[in-house]
C-alpha cells in the first residue's frame, strides 16, 4: 500500500517537473522570441531559486522555527488585558502544512537541469 502511494507521489512530481519545464520553455520563446541554451539557462536558475525559496520557506515555517519569536513578539507588542487572546493564536507551524518535500526535490531537479545544460554550454 505504501509503494502505490509513493509512485503515485512520484508520478505527480513527474508531472509538475515536466510542466516546469515547458513553462520554462514558454517563458523562453516569449522573452527572447526563439530557443537558446543560454536562455534556456537563465530562466531555469531563476524558476529553480523560486521554486526552491517556496520550499525552503515553507519548511522553515512548517518546523516551528519561528513559533517562539511570534509568541515573544506577540505578547511584546499586544496591551496586557488582550494577552489572553494572544496565548490562543495559533503558531506559525500550525498554519503552514505544505508538503515541503516534493517542492525542494522539484526545485532542486530544476536547478540540476539548468547545471547539466550549463556543463553543455561549456563544452
Amino acid at each position: 500500500m505504501n509503494t502505490e502511494l509513493e509512485v503515485i507521489s512520484l508520478k505527480k512530481k513527474g508531472i509538475l517537473f515536466l510542466a516546469l519545464q515547458f513553462l520554462i520553455v514558454i517563458i523562453m520563446f516569449f522573452q527572447y522570441k526563439m530557443l537558446r541554451l543560454i536562455d534556456y539557462i537563465n530562466i531555469s536558475f531563476i524558476i529553480g531559486a523560486i521554486v526552491l525559496f517556496v520550499g525552503l520557506t515553507s519548511y522553515i515555517l512548517s518546523s516551528g522555527f519561528f513559533d517562539i519569536f511570534t509568541v515573544s513578539m506577540r505578547k511584546v507588542f499586544v496591551k496586557s488585558s488582550r494577552l489572553e487572546d494572544v496565548k490562543s493564536m495559533r503558531a506559525p507551524s500550525e498554519i503552514v502544512s505544505m508538503p515541503y518535500l516534493g517542492i525542494l526535490q522539484i526545485g532542486g531537479a530544476t536547478i540540476m537541469m539548468m547545471f547539466i545544460a550549463l556543463i553543455f554550454y561549456y563544452l
